[in-house]
């Protein structure tokens, strides 16, 4: 739709005396994560799995196979690589195609929240098998786990230590 000269001025008359609210008027909203309780009451719900979590992310680092939220430090990591705390859930990916493999994961880390539990080992394979040669299910498996529903619960994302690649350890936050 095209706007005409009117249009314009119209648009300036009207906000003309509009003024930005001072910062102490504003009202700002605190997200938060969802309880372990919340989370097992919404299971299954459509609205859960589309509603975006929130929370402190994790993001990419400069290292591969390495996903981190601020905060996490090294020797939590190095802690998490020798297995403390302990493996509390497997979700195999092997042989699933992209989506059923995205489902999958939803349903493993939806139920390890419910469970209060707090470190997944996800077997995603190294992309050996994949027609392109490139680790499908590894991207994957990575892009949902920070970019996901559940990606707010994610403290850090590292390469279990020798599957060569192919599984990662996740360890959620504490509910």
């Amino acid at each position: 739709m095209a706007t005409t000269a009117d249009d314009g001025d119209l648009f300036a008359e009207a906000m003309g005396k509009v003024q930005r609210l001072p910062e102490d008027n504003k009202i700002t909203i605190e997200k938060r994560l969802l309880r372990a309780h919340e989370v097992a009451r919404c299971h299954g719900s459509e609205a859960f799995y589309t509603a975006v979590e929130t929370g402190q992310m994790v993001e990419q680092t400069e290292q591969p196979g390495l996903l981190l939220a601020s905060g996490v430090s090294r020797e939590k990591l190095k802690r998490l690589k020798c297995g403390q705390p302990p493996i509390a859930r497997t979700i195999d990916l092997h042989g699933l195609n992209r989506d059923k493999a995205l489902i999958s994961l939803t349903e493993g880390v939806s139920s390890a929240l419910a469970n209060r539990q707090r470190v997944l080992a996800i077997i995603h394979g190294r992309g050996l098998h994949s027609s392109d040669g490139k680790p499908v299910l590894k991207e994957a498996t990575y892009q949902w786990l920070s970019d996901g529903p559940f990606a707010g619960h994610v403290l850090a994302v590292v390469a279990q230590p020798g599957s060569g690649g192919g599984a990662s350890l996740v360890l959620l936050r504490r509910h």
